[in-house]
């Protein structure tokens, strides 16, 4: 792949040009306080080579910006660096940002622009567009919004945003890959407007704002002020959508973002499915809450073959509080024990930032409007109250709340409900006024990784820290992970699909799970309860295959976890005993799941590898009302073999590259095919 230098950039890969038409650089924005400047001139440009990179320079005159663009080539792939200098006496305020190849798409019928790891997103919506979609504006990104709280305004209108997009035919083409750990930033496209002569173009790589005004740090440029914002990637792929996905998640994995090689996350029991939700209420929670009702649960984990038990709301004095409620429970530590010596079982547990009773002092808390007093918020049926994560003394403390009970033998803690809801205007708290998204997302994963730096043997997971996890996530699902002091944070949340899943599948928003584990090692954490599945454990195996960390509950379920429409009557005797044979089958063969290599054949069919190990495991779904046989094939170079080897589950018909494999399944339902099993 190269770069075509001269009066303007163009990238192409041989014959094929990716981007046919001059590099778009493009500034509006303010000077001072109202003078407004819209600059599509690079002016003064200069381009000199040094040691295997390639230098831009030039100037917004407008503005009197100045900037360096760097592109480094290594092999195949090119990395483009951007650095914008307010080089004028006055601060430059900016509102928009579009810098990026272009590519004429009017005579690109088959190509496409699809979302990297998103194709689906969590609310089911498809970002895989056609270039006839990008020209009639049939395109928008998957957003969450809340009226209970001051939001800013989405700066992305016209923009598509993904982590990563591919860019070619259905065959062949780009991967244009947006990395950076410092800001939450994404890879911006955008379909310009038909020029004079009626051409359409496609805008992608480079630089451009979107959520919030992402990356925020660029925002605003004071005189001698800069931003360099992150590197851009562009790789080649092949082997259609699927080898674009490969191509990110290797990138990925280059960056740290994976699992250990000894990765063995336990199952866990979550008992909010059976005990309840019963929030702050003192009488619920005394009544419901126990340590006998906790004890109960742990011998339905070790009956079901859990390693874990996850303890969700419930075990604090009141939600929010992060204060274990001895009273009820005994001490944490009392409890690890006979966890581990009466059921084989280690303890996990759920701490959140909100509280829902008027718990923390007032000078703690969000301030959204200055010249207010602090209050609560309306919660569905509840008040909350908004603790502001960037208040220093607050931070303090809850941290300390929460190592104090994590050292008593906590072995994963999953770090929830802890989602920007508006900026924060109070000068007391020692922060900038007001708040930026990412000021909270910094101190969310501050949080978390001092909790690792003091208690190491914890895991951690943490929800994406500004928008809820249901619709979509505005971190990236990179940011900050790490295991093992690479990062902040250890597990991603599995978004949501732990209340009635089988509708989830229905819809298509679990899908998304499938094109995550195409793109991303990073292990997703997630709990689900038997009680929305089916008896075919339709779920459990969608999520045992998607899902590296898993949990599982609900062998009685309990009416206030359950949707308003309530769940489908079943034998709940012969749901928990079907669960117990497939947890047995999902034991035997764990590593394929929890550390295995994810292949996708089709979105129905997955396809789990260990190193060095040929053969492997393939979980098939019929997602239909109907009866459906499922035909297939998988190369030989996949199963890392190079002869046939046995198969259970299927019909098999092996020939010099690979195998024919036959599935009949019935309605709603999931198989598991081995080959070579051991």
């Amino acid at each position: 792949m190269e770069i075509k230098f001269g009066q303007d950039l163009f990238l192409q890969d041989g014959s094929t040009g990716y981007a046919d038409r001059p590099y778009r650089y493009q500034l509006s924005g303010e000077i001072g306080d109202a003078e407004s400047f819209h600059d599509v001139n690079l002016t003064g440009r200069t381009c000199t080579r040094s040691d295997g990179e390639w230098i831009i320079e030039g100037r917004f005159a407008a503005c009197e910006i100045y900037l360096r663009q760097i592109f480094r080539f290594a092999g195949s792939q090119i990395e483009e660096i951007i650095e914008l200098t307010n080089q004028s006496a006055r601060q430059v305020s900016l509102t928009d940002i579009k810098m990026g190849f272009a590519a004429a798409i009017d005579s690109r019928p088959d190509w496409r622009l699809c979302a990297i790891p998103f194709r689906i997103q969590l609310d089911g919506s498809r970002h895989d567009y056609t270039t006839q979609e990008l020209m009639d504006g049939a395109f928008s990104n998957a957003v969450y919004t809340d009226k209970t709280r001051p939001e800013p305004e989405l700066t992305e209108q016209g923009v598509l945003r993904s982590e990563a997009w591919a860019w070619g035919s259905q065959d062949r083409g780009i991967v244009i890959i947006k990395y950076n750990p410092v800001d939450i930033e994404y890879s911006v496209a955008f379909p310009a407007e038909a020029d004079a002569g009626g051409e359409h173009q496609l805008c992608f790589g480079g630089a451009g704002f979107c959520l919030y005004g992402e990356p925020s740090a660029a925002r605003t440029l004071p005189p001698g002020g800069s931003y360099k914002f992150g590197v851009t990637v562009y790789q080649p792929y092949c082997g259609g959508i699927a080898g674009a996905y490969e191509v990110y998640r290797h990138f990925l994995d280059q960056k740290g973002h994976i699992f250990p090689e000894d990765y063995n996350p336990p199952v866990n029991w979550n008992e909010l499915y059976d005990i309840g939700w019963h929030h702050s209420n003192r009488e619920d929670l005394a009544r419901y809450y126990t340590r006998e009702a906790i004890l109960g649960e742990a011998e339905k984990a070790r009956d079901c073959g859990c390693e874990m038990l996850y303890l969700d709301p419930g075990w604090e004095i009141t939600e929010g509080t992060t204060l274990w409620d001895e009273e009820r429970l005994g001490s944490p530590a009392s409890l690890a024990r006979e966890l581990k010596e009466k059921y084989q079982l280690d303890l996990a547990f759920r701490t959140i930032l909100r509280t829902y009773t008027d718990h923390w002092p007032q000078e703690y808390l969000v301030l959204h409007q200055p010249g207010t007093l602090p209050a609560s918020v309306a919660f569905g049926s509840q008040a909350m109250w908004e603790p502001c994560a960037n208040h220093k003394e607050f931070w303090r403390i809850k941290a300390d709340r929460i190592i104090n009970i994590a050292r008593q033998g906590i072995k994963f803690i999953m770090i929830d409900e802890m989602d920007w809801r508006g900026p924060c205007c109070e000068p007391a708290h020692g922060h900038e006024i007001p708040t930026q998204a990412i000021d909270h997302v910094r101190a969310i994963y501050e949080l978390s990784e001092e909790i690792r730096r003091q208690c190491p043997e914890v895991v951690t997971e943490v929800h994406d820290s500004v928008w809820p996890w249901h619709t979509c996530c505005y971190v990236p699902m990179y940011f900050r992970q790490g295991f093992g002091g690479k990062g902040a944070y250890d597990e991603n949340w599995g978004f949501e699909f732990m209340w009635n899943c089988i509708e989830d599948l229905r819809s298509g928003k679990a899908l998304s799970l499938y094109y995550y584990n195409l793109g991303c090692s990073i292990p997703l954490y997630l709990h689900i309860t038997m009680a929305a599945d089916n008896d075919a454990c339709l779920f459990f195996w969608w999520a045992a295959s998607t899902i590296r960390h898993l949990g599982i509950g609900g062998k009685t379920s309990n009416k206030t976890i359950e949707p308003e429409e309530g769940l489908p009557a079943y034998d709940k005797e012969k749901r928990f005993t079907a669960y117990q044979a497939q947890m047995r089958i999902y034991q035997q063969y764990k590593p394929y799941f929890s550390r295995g290599c994810f292949q996708g054949i089709a979105e129905n069919i997955h396809l789990h590898t260990l190193p060095q190990t040929p053969g492997g495991v393939i979980n098939v779904f019929n997602l239909e009302d109907q009866v459906q046989t499922l035909r297939f094939f998988i190369p030989s170079e996949k199963l890392g073999c190079g002869e046939a080897l046995p198969v259970t589950g299927a019909e098999a018909a092996w020939q010099a590259d690979g195998v024919n494999l036959t599935v009949e399944l019935p309605p709603m339902s999931p198989g598991l095919v081995m080959i070579n099993p051991r």
